[in-house]
């Protein structure tokens, strides 16, 4: 159990890392790439303000199809070695992004932005976060296992784990649907509904 935690603690830290990582780099932008973000995040809430048509569907396609990729390739990674670099890395980048995503609403809006950013990022974002955090923690302690039994000659379960490791992808990918369903129908309304905010 101690070992457990610490593996979660570890996994947690890279995401507080990722997040703070993403902040700082939303405030030290050039220029150009500050207007940039700048105009693609006002033109977002500008057209949620404004009632402009969503195409639900288009957003619901795009947010499945990333949310399933980024499960199921650190899913895979997992039953490899190089999983256990690259898994850490697609976690802390997932973060990073998040960051980012709330220092660049914060940075444009102010205090409006902490409300906005509150509702872009939860519980939609933040489900997936903790869904891939979790995955990540599997994948690592397969490929750890992996390691173990190649170069130490240790024993271990693969069938009955691996048995459980597809379960956890499925009950992860149905998670993920319905957090992407919540992403694209339910977060635009709340976000309309502070749309006020918005200047």
């Amino acid at each position: 159990m101690e070992k457990i935690k610490k593996k979660y603690l570890y996994l947690f830290i890279i995401v507080i890392a990722g997040i703070i990582v993403g902040i700082i780099f939303s405030n030290i932008l050039s220029v150009e790439d500050s207007k940039l973000v700048h105009s693609k995040i006002t033109t977002y809430f500008n057209n949620i303000k404004n009632d402009f048509t969503i195409d639900y569907l288009k957003n619901l396609f795009n947010s499945l199809k990333n949310n399933y990729f980024t499960l199921i390739v650190i899913w895979l990674l997992g039953l490899s070695i190089i999983g256990l670099l690259v898994n850490n890395f697609i976690l802390f980048f997932k973060s990073f992004v998040l960051g980012f995503s709330v220092g660049s609403i914060i940075n444009i809006y102010f205090y409006a932005g902490l409300v906005l950013s509150f509702f872009y990022i939860f519980p939609a974002l933040i489900i997936n976060l903790l869904i891939i955090m979790i995955m990540t923690y599997y994948a690592n302690y397969f490929s750890l296992n992996l390691f173990d039994v190649i170069f130490r000659k240790k024993d271990f379960k693969f069938k009955s784990f691996v048995i459980k490791y597809i379960k956890i992808l499925c009950i992860f990918l149905i998670i993920l649907t319905v957090s992407s369903l919540i992403e694209t129908f339910i977060m635009p309304f709340f976000l309309k509904l502070f749309s006020f905010l918005i200047k």
